[in-house]
């Protein structure tokens, strides 16, 4: 995917570059909170091996905080409400300028079209349609998102 973007891996470098540009991320997180800078550093490592330099910053939570309202960021931490809010209410948050995951999705050319399904799986009541809605949605935010199947079967 990355070299199909033309992001490649020059001889005797680790880091991909694009028209001579080294791919650099920046990993914005609430640097007093341990369990991010851990997530954090996971990724980092990660996203090495796949030829991504990224660079962390932590920084106190309001900090953070302005970075979501006005995008400044590569990457960027977000809490999700967790149930029994999830996963309308942090659905709905994209749709709001002062949030992380519309900042992000700004780029995207069929951001209209998202926000367009959002406000349809908020309001339907057909549970077959929200089903179809978010996996639309979702796909179109996490175009790499694999579904499995997990059975579980006795020796009888």
């Amino acid at each position: 995917m990355l070299e199909k973007a033309g992001w490649t891996l020059p001889a005797g470098k680790d880091i991909r570059e694009k028209n001579g540009q080294p791919l650099r991320i920046e990993l914005s997180f609430i640097g007093t909170d341990a369990l991010s800078k851990s997530m954090a550093e996971i990724i980092q490592a990660d996203m090495r091996q796949i030829g991504a330099d990224v660079s962390l910053i932590g920084e106190e939570e309001s900090s953070i905080y302005a970075r979501q309202r006005d995008g400044r960021f590569g990457m960027i931490f977000h809490r999700t409400w967790g149930a029994p809010y999830d996963p309308h209410a942090f659905l709905s948050s994209m749709r709001v300028p002062s949030h992380a995951d519309f900042q992000a999705q700004q780029g995207l050319a069929d951001k209209p079209l998202i926000d367009k399904e959002i406000g349809e799986v908020l309001a339907t009541h057909d549970e077959t349609q929200r089903q179809a809605l978010y996996r639309d949605i979702l796909t179109r935010l996490l175009p790499m998102t694999r579904r499995f199947i997990c059975l579980s079967v006795t020796s009888q």
